[in-house]
C-alpha cells in the first residue's frame, strides 16, 4: 500500500485533455479566447507556466499530466479569479441597478417639482388677479361715486332753479292776471258800469285763480303716488291682486260635484273637527353665513352681471348652460318674472284669441320639439278626449282607476334633453297677448320642474331681483313667488345652501313659511304639476292646506297638507285617525267630473292630483279654481295573505265599498244567486235577522244595481231569490255577529274580482315573447301579475310562484324606466313603463311576503343523508314544512323541517 502511494506520488495522477484544461483554467491567464479559437496545447503550455512557474508537469501529446498539489493550486487560483471577476459584475450591474433607481426618482421628483411650482405661481396669479379685480372694481366704484355726487350736486342745484322758476313764474302768473283784470276792468267801466265791470272782473279772476289751484293739486297727486311707493304693503293684499280672484274656500261648496261618486254625501267641515297637523320636515341647524348670494353670483354668474335688481333685459343666461334651448328658456323665463313682480309691461297688443290650453301642456311642447303636432300626439288627445265624454257606467274600471301617464307620452319627455332652440315659441309666449299672472307662474314652475338644468337659473333670477329691491310692490310679488317655487322644486345641490342663506335673511312674514316649504321639498322630492288654486290660498294665508277626505261609508274627515304632500302621507295620517290597523293597499282617489285617478299610498303629490283637475277644467273652459274634484280613501288591493278578521275598521270600510260598487255598477256579478246572496247579507247587517218582506221589497232597489231590476227580473223575482238565498244562510240561523258577515263580503269580493282591485299601469313591451299587442296595462293583484289591453282581455298571466325575479332599470334617456319579469320558464319579459318602480316595489313585496308565509318549499338539488341508504329528495320534489316552521324559518336558518 506504502508503495502504490509513493508511486502515486512520483507519478502524475492529474490528466486534463487540451481543450478541457483550456476551457476550464483560461481564466487564470489573460488574452486567452475559448478553445474552439485557439490552439489548446500552446494555450495550455502559457497557463502553466504563467501560473505554476517551474513546477513539475508534463505535456503529452494530447493530454496535460499534473500533479495533485499542482491540481488543487489551479483549483484555487481559478476560484479566486472567477470569485474577482464575479465582484467586479455584481459591482457594475449594482451600480446600474440603482442608477436607475435614482433616475427615476429624480424624475419623479422633478415632476412633482414641476407640478407643485406651477400650482403655487397659478394660485398665486390668482389671488393677484383677484385683488387686482378688487381694485379695479374699487377704483371704478370711487370713480363712478364722484361722477355720481358731481351730477347730484348739479341735479340738486338744477331742481332749486326749477323750482324756484316755477314758483316766480307761479307768483308772476297770478300778478300778471291781476293786472290783465284791473286792465279790463277800467276798460268794462266805461262801457258797463263801475259795478258791472267789478263783478265781471272778479268773475274772470276766480276762474284764473281755480284754473292755477287745479294744476298745483295735480302736482300734489303726482308726489303723493311717489311717496306711495315706500309705504309698507299688505301681503295678504299683494297675492289677491296678483292672482285677482282669490276668494275664501268655503265658497267651493255650491260648486257642481264630481259624477263619479255622486251618491256619496259632501259634508262640510265642523269647526269644532279635529285636523291633524302636516308633518314638520327635520330642522337644518347647519351655519350657512358663508353662503352668501353675494358671493354665489361673483363665483358662477356669467359676464360682468351684479347681484342687485336690475329692470334691464338680459342677453344672456346668469348661469352657465349647455342646451341652445335653456338658453332661450332662461331669457324668457327672465322676462315673465319682471312682468311677473310688475318690473316690466305686458305686450301692448293682443294678437290671439282666448285659449284654453293648460300652460303646462305648451311648456312641454315648446320643450319636446312642438310634438304636439305630430300624429301621434293627436291620436292620443283624441284618445283622452274620447275617454273623458264616456258615461261611468259603461266605463271599465280599468279606465276609472289607471295610473296614466302624461297625456304628452313618453316621447316629447324623451326630447325634453334634446339641444334644439325654441326662440319662436318663447316669442309667441312673450309678445302674442297679455298674460295673467297664474299663467306666468305656471310658466316659471313648469320649467323648473321639467329642466332639472333650469332650477338654478330660476331661483338666482328670482333673488337677483329680490335683492335692493326699491319696490315694496315688486319685492313682496317676488316673495310670493319665491314661495310658490320653492313648493314645488328644490335647488340643486351647488345652489342648495346658498338659497336656504338667503330665505333666512328674508322678510319675517315669508322666510319661515318658504324656509319650511324648502325642506319638506327636499324630503319628497319634485312635483309634476304647477302649484293649484289651494297653493294660492295657503300663500296668502301661511297657513296649511285644508283636504276634506270621503270615505266609502259616506264618512269624511279633515287633513292639514302642503304643497310637498305625499298619498302616503296622508294615507297614513287617516288611518290614525280612524284607527286602521291594515293600511296595506287603502289608496287616495281624485274624482273629477266623470273621471277618477288613482293617487296610491306611496310618494305621489297630491297637490299635483289637484293641479291636474284644476288644468282639465281649463280645458274645459271654467275658472282653476271652480274645477269640482273630490278626495275618497278605499281600497285599491289586496295583500294575498289578507284575512279579514284582523282589523274590524278595514272591513268595514270594504265592506262599503264593495255594497256601493255592486248597487253602481262598478263591481257585477254573474249569477242572479251572487247578487241575491249580496243582497241578502245586506238586509242582514242592516236589520239583523228581523225579516220584513215588505221592507225588503222597498231595500232591493237600494241593494240591487239598476240595471238588474228589468221587465225579464222584475223586483218580486229578486225579493223571491233574495227570500231563498236570506233561508239558506247560515248567519241566520247561527244569529252571527254583523261583522262576520262584513268578512264574508270582503272575503267574496277578494276572490271573485281580483282584477278589480288591482294597481293599473300603462306600458309597452320592449323585450321578450311577443304579444297580441305591445301597448298594455299591467295589472298586479293578490293573484299575480296581468297583461290586459284596454278592453280588460287578458293576453298574459303570471301568477306568483311562476315568477323567479323582478327587475327595474332606469335608462339612460330621460323619463324612461323599465320592468323585466323573469318566470321559472327562463323566459323574460320586459316593459317600458312610467311606474317600473312602484309596480317593482309592489311584486317584490308579495314575492317577499309569500316567501316567508310559505308551508311549502321546492328542492333545488337532489338531497341525500350522509351514510343514507337512498335518496330523500329528488330536484323539483314539492316538500310539506311542520307546523312550527315556515319559509321565513328557511329563509332566517337555512334549515327546515318538513
Amino acid at each position: 500500500m506504502l508503495e502504490t502511494i509513493r508511486i502515486r506520488r512520483a507519478g502524475y495522477p492529474i490528466r486534463f485533455t487540451f481543450k478541457e484544461f483550456v476551457d476550464r483554467f483560461r481564466f487564470l491567464t489573460s488574452g486567452i479566447p475559448p478553445s474552439h479559437k485557439v490552439d489548446c496545447r500552446n494555450a495550455s503550455d502559457k497557463i502553466c507556466q504563467d501560473v505554476l512557474k517551474n513546477a513539475d508537469y508534463q505535456l503529452g501529446h494530447t493530454k496535460l499530466f499534473l500533479k495533485d498539489e499542482q491540481e488543487l493550486f489551479l483549483e484555487q487560483e481559478r476560484d479566486k479569479a472567477l470569485a474577482k471577476k464575479i465582484l467586479i459584475l455584481q459591482k457594475h450591474i449594482k451600480g446600474w441597478y440603482y442608477r436607475r433607481q435614482y433616475l427615476k426618482k429624480r424624475n419623479a421628483a422633478i415632476t412633482i417639482q414641476k407640478c407643485w411650482r406651477s400650482y403655487r405661481a397659478r394660485k398665486s396669479y390668482l389671488v393677484i388677479k383677484r385683488g387686482y379685480l378688487r381694485m379695479q372694481s374699487l377704483i371704478r366704484s370711487r370713480v363712478l361715486s364722484q361722477k355720481f355726487k358731481h351730477l347730484r350736486a348739479h341735479i340738486v342745484r338744477l331742481q332749486a332753479r326749477c323750482k324756484g322758476y316755477y314758483v316766480r313764474s307761479q307768483v308772476q302768473a297770478t300778478i300778471k292776471a291781476r293786472l290783465e283784470v284791473k286792465k279790463e276792468q277800467k276798460a268794462l267801466e266805461k262801457k258797463y258800469g263801475k259795478e258791472k265791470a267789478k263783478e265781471m272782473s272778479e268773475a274772470k279772476l276766480k276762474d284764473v285763480m281755480q284754473r292755477l289751484e287745479n294744476e298745483e293739486q295735480e302736482i300734489l297727486r303726482i308726489k303723493e303716488a311717489e311717496q306711495k311707493k315706500s309705504e309698507p304693503v299688505d301681503e295678504s293684499t299683494v297675492v289677491d291682486d296678483v292672482f285677482g280672484y282669490l276668494d275664501d274656500e268655503d265658497n267651493k261648496g255650491n260648486q257642481q260635484q264630481p259624477n263619479a261618486f255622486k251618491d256619496l254625501p259632501n259634508k262640510k267641515r265642523r269647526k269644532s273637527e279635529a285636523v291633524m297637523g302636516v308633518p314638520l320636515a327635520p330642522e337644518d341647524n347647519e351655519d350657512l353665513s358663508e353662503f352668501s348670494f353675494q358671493k354665489f353670483t361673483k363665483t358662477y354668474f356669467q359676464g360682468n352681471v351684479t347681484h342687485q335688481y336690475s329692470r334691464r333685459v338680459i342677453r344672456q343666461s346668469l348661469l352657465p348652460l349647455n342646451a341652445n334651448g335653456d338658453k332661450a328658456a332662461a331669457i324668457a323665463l327672465w322676462k315673465t318674472i319682471l312682468r311677473f313682480m310688475g318690473d316690466l309691461p305686458e305686450p301692448k297688443y293682443n294678437m290671439m284669441d282666448r285659449d284654453n290650453t293648460p300652460v303646462m301642456s305648451k311648456i312641454t311642447a315648446t320643450l319636446g320639439r312642438n310634438f304636439s303636432k305630430t300624429k301621434q300626439f293627436q291620436d292620443a288627445m283624441q284618445q283622452e278626449n274620447g275617454d273623458m265624454n264616456n258615461d261611468v257606467p259603461n266605463k271599465k274600471l280599468v279606465s276609472l282607476t289607471l295610473k296614466r301617464q302624461d297625456k304628452m307620452g313618453n316621447e316629447i319627455k324623451q326630447r325634453l334633453m334634446e339641444e334644439d332652440e325654441s326662440v319662436d315659441s318663447y316669442g309667441s309666449w312673450l309678445d302674442a297677448r297679455p298674460t295673467s299672472n297664474l299663467e306666468k307662474l305656471h310658466f316659471i314652475t313648469g320649467h323648473g320642474i321639467l329642466r332639472a338644468e333650469l332650477r338654478d337659473e330660476i331661483y338666482a333670477q328670482i333673488c337677483k331681483q329680490l335683492t335692493n329691491n326699491p319696490s315694496k310692490s315688486s319685492h313682496a310679488r317676488g316673495w310670493i313667488l319665491l314661495s310658490l317655487c320653492v313648493g314645488c322644486f328644490a335647488p340643486t345641490e351647488k345652489f342648495d345652501k346658498y338659497l336656504r342663506h338667503f330665505i333666512k335673511k328674508g322678510p319675517p312674514g315669508y322666510a319661515p313659511f318658504c324656509d319650511e316649504r324648502l325642506r319638506r321639498t327636499f324630503v319628497n322630492g319634485t312635483r309634476i304639476q304647477p302649484p293649484s288654486w289651494l297653493e294660492l290660498q295657503s300663500t296668502k294665508t301661511k297657513q296649511p292646506i285644508t283636504l276634506q277626505v270621503t270615505f266609502m261609508d259616506g264618512n269624511t274627515k279633515t287633513l292639514m297638507a302642503d304643497s310637498a304632500s305625499t298619498a302616503k302621507e296622508l294615507c297614513t295620517q287617516l288611518a290614525e285617525k280612524i284607527g286602521l290597523k291594515d293600511q296595506f293597499g287603502f289608496s287616495l282617489y281624485v274624482a273629477l267630473f266623470d273621471k277618477v285617478s288613482s293617487l296610491g299610498g306611496g310618494g305621489d303629490h297630491v297637490m299635483d292630483a289637484i293641479s291636474q283637475c284644476e288644468q282639465y277644467a281649463k280645458e274645459q273652459g271654467s275658472q282653476e279654481r271652480s274645477a269640482p274634484w273630490r278626495i275618497f280613501f278605499r281600497k285599491e288591493i289586496f295583500s294575498p295573505w289578507h284575512d279579514s278578521q284582523e282589523d274590524p275598521k278595514s272591513t268595514n270600510l270594504i265592506y262599503q265599498q264593495c255594497v256601493r260598487g255592486v248597487k253602481h255598477g262598478e263591481y257585477r256579478c254573474e249569477k242572479p244567486d251572487d247578487l241575491a246572496m249580496l243582497a241578502a247579507q245586506q238586509y242582514y247587517v242592516d236589520y239583523g235577522s228581523d225579516m220584513n218582506p215588505g221592507r225588503l221589497t222597498e231595500q232591493l232597489t237600494q241593494y240591487l244595481p239598476q240595471f238588474a231590476i228589468t221587465g225579464d227580473k222584475p223586483v218580486d223575482y229578486w225579493h223571491q231569490l233574495t227570500m231563498q238565498a236570506y233561508k239558506k244562510s247560515y248567519y241566520v240561523k247561527e244569529n252571527a255577529a254583523n261583522l262576520k258577515v262584513k268578512e264574508d263580503v270582503v272575503s267574496y269580493a277578494k276572490y271573485k274580482w281580483p282584477l278589480l282591485f288591482s294597481r293599473f299601469y300603462e306600458a309597452i313591451r320592449s323585450a321578450g315573447p311577443k304579444l297580441p299587442k305591445d301597448q298594455v296595462i299591467i295589472a298586479v293583484n293578490w293573484t299575480g301579475v296581468y297583461m290586459v289591453d284596454d278592453q280588460e282581455q287578458v293576453m298574459l298571466e303570471l301568477s306568483y310562484p311562476e315568477i323567479k325575479d323582478v327587475s327595474f332599470k332606469k335608462s339612460e334617456k330621460a323619463f324612461t324606466q323599465y320592468i323585466t319579469f323573469s318566470t321559472l320558464r327562463n323566459e323574460e319579459f320586459t316593459f317600458n313603463c312610467a311606474n317600473s318602480e312602484d309596480i317593482k316595489d309592489v311584486v317584490q313585496f308579495f314575492l317577499d311576503g309569500l316567501k316567508k308565509r310559505s308551508k311549502y318549499v321546492v328542492a333545488t338539488e337532489k338531497y341525500k343523508p350522509s351514510g343514507g341508504a337512498f335518496t330523500l329528495l329528488e330536484k323539483g320534489d314539492l316538500a310539506r314544512l311542520n307546523v312550527d316552521h315556515s319559509g321565513e324559518t328557511l329563509m332566517k336558518t337555512r334549515w327546515c323541517v318538513g
